[in-house]
């Protein structure tokens, strides 16, 4: 049987906690809608247009923001919440970018590379707890779509170039992976504390190696979990639906 969408996953504010609406809408102009729509600013960060996430306040460079819950006021982030993160994170005060849906702030250049949405196959994150004797929540990894074949890192061999050919179904939704996910410092910190609490990137390249897998086809790390897709539709994605290989 084919995996099926077993959890999905929007992240408006690009390094905070996300949301689980009941459905994704998803084009291929911008990926998942009001997906990493705003980013909060780093000092100095200039401009409205995409930039790479080290100038932005996110898990890499600011672990407290994995626990940090966005709330809204006319569609925006909500003042007195950013204030919250400023306090949370050590600012007097934090601004953000507003892409207004033109596109989404995901960590390689759309504009270039073309929108991404990002997958995570749960027996992946069960085969990395087991190897470690830790629980690991799926959340650390803040990809939008989960799902569960039973085979650990069989995604990888889907990502086995870049940028990659082979193309998949998410119900009705055709799309086209990208790339295999690389991972940074974001996913050793604790989206329910906010703190490093886990060496989970040293962690995952030893069991990746462990594996015999070659180091992902662009950079050839091995600090790899999940990968990334473009959607080559417009439709809509929610739980339940079948995710077939083609």
């Amino acid at each position: 049987m084919p995996p099926k969408v077993e959890e999905i996953c929007r992240f408006p504010v690009k390094g905070a906690r996300g949301q689980r609406p009941d459905s994704l809408d998803v084009n291929p102009a911008v990926g998942v809608v009001g997906d990493r729509r705003f980013a909060i600013k780093r000092n100095g960060r200039q401009g409205e247009g995409w930039a790479p996430k080290i100038h932005f306040r996110v898990c890499m460079n600011t672990p407290a923001m994995a626990m940090q819950t966005p709330e809204f006021s006319g569609g925006a982030p909500d003042s007195a919440w950013l204030k919250t993160v400023a306090t949370a994170i050590g600012e007097t005060e934090v601004t953000t970018v507003d892409t207004k849906n033109r596109f989404n702030m995901v960590d390689t250049d759309p504009h270039e590379f073309g929108p991404t949405i990002s997958f995570l196959n749960l027996a992946s994150v069960r085969a990395l707890a087991a190897e470690t004797g830790w629980t690991i929540d799926p959340d650390r990894f803040r990809m939008n779509i989960w799902y569960d074949d039973g085979k650990p890192f069989s995604e990888l061999a889907w990502a086995d170039a870049y940028p990659g050919t082979r193309e998949f179904m998410v119900g009705h939704l055709r799309l086209r992976v990208q790339d295999a996910c690389e991972r940074c410092q974001a996913i050793e910190a604790n989206p329910a504390t906010g703190q490093r609490d886990l060496p989970v990137l040293e962690a995952l390249a030893a069991l990746l190696k462990k594996r015999g897998y070659g180091g992902s086809p662009q950079r050839g790390v091995f600090e790899v979990m999940g990968f990334l897709a473009t959607p080559l539709g417009t439709e809509t994605i929610t739980r339940g639906q079948e995710i077939r290989l083609l």
